[in-house]
């Protein structure tokens, strides 16, 4: 038997702006991208010669496609790239965590069964903790105590990070399964250049691998790794403390065309292969001037060299050979026994290669089964037929959570929650709650607190809106009603119930008191109300070890908003910079996760002293 290394799950992220030829072009001619030399192409026997067969195309097309071998890039912004769009778009750290996440979900690999985590980025959206350590926070509850490291990388990050985690493996006999990742934001080094090179060539991603141990009865997986340096690159291509990318493509064609060549040659060697063996090559993707080149110094003919991600991602740094493997899985065309050489050279001079069978049976070490996460957890859920409670409350029955439920009168909705519950092998139960009556609140209470030994969270949804929209007049009656709802019951709730809760209080809090709507005075008082207690009380819960957190979700798509005119609803989105619609299912998701992983995507976290306040789809 053969103690093997094998990839056993793939994933991938992009920026969600493909940036065309065709834009760069019309940025050329509008002279924001310059350098190219349109009347040079034109002149060129090659370009002619290449028009006899393909009428019609640019010569800026020809040039960046044909001669670069670049079709489009995704950015994580609008062209063209600047600070203004980084403060509210995705970073690498949002690309990195997707890009896990999917191969977690491929490999089937729950992320508590990950024994060390590995990343790479040189477009680090902070200078510490570092991006594994802040990505493992997306997947892992607070007691998981598993390695982490983030290497400052480019092109060979991914290499670099893969030998690491071999070695790591071989020296840590119970570590099964490791995520290497490495994700880049490479337009975030363009906001103060214009040459078109730079344009067209590179691109935002990320992507991850899920490397295990696996027994084999012949080598398969990674079967030999070298990573070298040659310092003649040292000072031609990089990144200054401006945050600028500068390269000199002289240079970089010069020693790139020598030394993948060279380390591919030492590792085909020590692997046995010659270059006829090889089935695939999968380059980190600078363009057609070095990869062609290359492959005709090992004689491996072009349709052995996979250059998709080149074409349609553009150089995206470290993130390329794993973005190639993960693209090729999702297209079905990674074969048992495919023998693939993978090589890289890139920023620092660092230069490697590494050679891989594909195994004939991928062994699936574990399983990604949500129903895991909170299993043997209890939550209250106050508010549970609302439409955000009704979603909250299916969320965390997906994840295996026992569940005590409050309503008011809804009992129709309530019905419609049980039938979904009943989908989830969980236990539940229904009180019947009118938070506008005190001894109400006061029974519910005590019949929790008698009941059940401990609660693990407890939810704050209910709310009523009491005149959100279209009130000119708010009586008193309705203020109190109002306020005992949404602050006081919650507030009483809260504090009786203290003692009984181990992890986490969360309270759904309201756009609305940042963006005002009209006539919403009463809503908003009281969830302003709410919001001071729960920062105040946030130490007290605090002493206890217990967390303390204040939702406030954006305009949610058919929430308490549904009453709005259009153009307050785009108003009021305007005012809070809301740049997307959001579900409540997707709010749910991201609530319930609040409560047992420390970061979740998609929201922005401040703190209050002892308060979490997390902004859901919203900058301010």
């Amino acid at each position: 038997m053969y103690q093997n290394y094998i990839f056993t799950g793939f994933g991938h992220a992009a920026g969600k702006y493909i940036i065309t030829n065709d834009e760069l072009e019309l940025a050329a001619k509008n002279n924001y991208l310059k350098g190219f030399r349109e009347d040079k192409i034109v002149s060129g026997k090659n370009y002619k010669t290449f028009l006899e067969k393909h009428p019609g195309v640019s010569p800026f097309s020809y040039f960046a496609e044909y001669k670069m071998g670049f079709r489009s890039r995704h950015h994580v912004s609008p062209f063209p790239p600047g600070e203004k769009y980084f403060q509210n778009y995705e970073t690498s750290l949002d690309l990195a965590v997707k890009s896990v996440d999917n191969a977690l979900q491929d490999a089937g690999i729950h992320p508590e069964k990950i024994d060390a985590w590995f990343f790479s980025t040189v477009s680090s959206p902070e200078q510490a903790p570092g991006l594994a350590a802040t990505a493992k926070c997306f997947f892992t509850k607070f007691s998981n105590q598993n390695p982490t490291m983030t290497i400052a990388s480019g092109c060979s990050g991914f290499m670099l990070n893969l030998e690491r985690a071999l070695n790591y493996m071989m020296c840590n006999p119970e570590v099964k399964n490791i995520v290497i990742a490495h994700s880049e934001t490479m337009s975030s080094f363009l906001w103060n250049l214009t040459h078109y090179v730079n344009f067209v060539t590179f691109g935002d991603a990320a992507a991850a691998i899920v490397i295990s141990k696996a027994d084999g009865e012949q080598p398969e997986g990674i079967i030999k790794i070298k990573n070298l340096q040659d310092i003649k690159m040292i000072d031609f291509v990089g990144v200054d403390k401006e945050w600028n990318l500068y390269m000199d493509d002289v240079v970089i064609k010069e020693r790139a065309t020598a030394n993948i060549p060279h380390v591919s040659r030492i590792i085909l060697d020590e692997t046995g292969w010659k270059a006829d063996n090889v089935d695939m090559v999968i380059p980190h993707q600078t363009g057609n001037a070095i990869l062609h080149e290359c492959a005709e110094k090992l004689n491996i003919p072009l349709h052995k060299l996979y250059q998709d991600v080149q074409y349609d991602y553009g150089n995206v740094s470290g993130a390329t050979i794993p973005l190639g493997f993960s693209l090729l899985q999702k297209a079905n065309r990674l074969k048992p026994g495919m023998k693939i050489l993978a090589a890289t050279a890139g920023v620092g001079g660092i230069y490697g290669a590494f050679t891989y069978v594909m195994p004939g049976k991928i062994q699936k070490t574990g399983s990604y089964d949500i129903k895991e996460d909170l299993k043997g957890k209890i939550t209250l859920v106050t508010g549970c037929t609302g439409g955000l409670g009704f979603e909250v409350s299916k969320e965390l029955a997906k994840r295996g959570c026992e569940l005590i439920l409050t309503y008011n009168s809804n009992k129709e909705k309530a019905g419609k929650l049980e039938d979904e519950l009943k989908k989830y092998a969980i236990n539940y139960e229904f009180l019947k709650t009118d938070f506008a009556v005190v001894t109400e609140v006061d029974n519910l209470i005590s019949f929790v607190t008698n009941k059940y030994g401990r609660i693990d969270f407890l939810v704050h949804t209910s709310a009523i809106s009491g005149g959100l929209v279209r009130a000119t007049d708010v009586s008193d009656a309705k203020l109190k009603e109002v306020s005992q709802i949404n602050q006081f019951s919650p507030v009483e709730i809260t504090k009786r119930l203290k003692k009984l809760i181990s992890d986490v209080i969360l309270y759904v809090g309201s756009v609305a008191e940042e963006a005002q709507f009209t006539g919403s005075s009463p809503y908003v008082q009281s969830k302003k109300g709410l919001h001071g207690f729960a920062a105040s009380f946030a130490y007290e819960a605090r002493s206890s070890g217990i967390r303390s957190i204040y939702y406030m979700p954006a305009i949610i798509s058919g929430g308490m908003t549904g009453e709005l005119e259009e153009k307050h609803i785009a108003a009021a989105k305007m005012s809070i910079n809301q740049y997307d619609d959001i579900t409540k299912q997707e709010v749910a998701e991201r609530i319930v996760k609040s409560l047992y992983v420390p970061k979740v995507l998609k929201v922005r976290d401040s703190y209050e002293g002892a308060l979490i306040v997390r902004k859901d789809g919203y900058f301010l």
